[in-house]
């Protein structure tokens, strides 16, 4: 068996490696979105509710409602820095995960760049032992007595 064809199992298993990693890197990606957007989410919502309590505000507000309203907005305040350290975490995972499909396609793209030389050099080869074999013949062809 030709090493072009013997790497062709190594070269496969490498292809999917990278494939399964870009799948992982789409998927990541698509939670950071997904993560983004709630960040965003929160953000807009709070800024809506203090843009409704000011509006009220401006008619006078009881002690209790001014509470209420700081309490909550504490709170949405609290799950956006959370939210926000979770855009964090996912987007350095989406960096991680990045790097690993880069190595492996980089591995990948290796392994079809040897596979490919292996061929030129069969091809080189096999080239190389037709002529051997065609200049042999011409040899002989040439050596025969004439009429036979």
């Amino acid at each position: 068996m030709k090493r072009s064809q013997r790497l062709e199992s190594v070269v496969q298993l490498a292809q999917n490696r990278a494939q399964e990693a870009a799948q992982a890197l789409a998927f990541v990606q698509q939670r950071l979105q997904d993560e983004q957007n709630k960040l965003e989410q929160l953000q807009q919502y709070l800024a809506e509710y203090r843009d409704t309590v000011a509006q009220e505000g401006s008619k006078g507000l009881t002690v209790a409602v001014f509470r209420r309203y700081k309490d909550f907005s504490d709170n949405v305040s609290k799950a956006i820095a959370a939210q926000t350290q979770q855009v964090s975490t996912v987007r350095r995972q989406v960096e991680q995960v990045r790097r690993h499909w880069q190595m492996l396609d980089a591995k990948h793209q290796g392994l079809l760049k040897l596979q490919d030389n292996a061929r030129q050099a069969e091809n080189l080869l096999s080239r190389r032992q037709e002529q051997k074999e065609l200049d042999e013949m011409a040899g002989r062809w040439h050596l025969r007595p004439p009429g036979m």
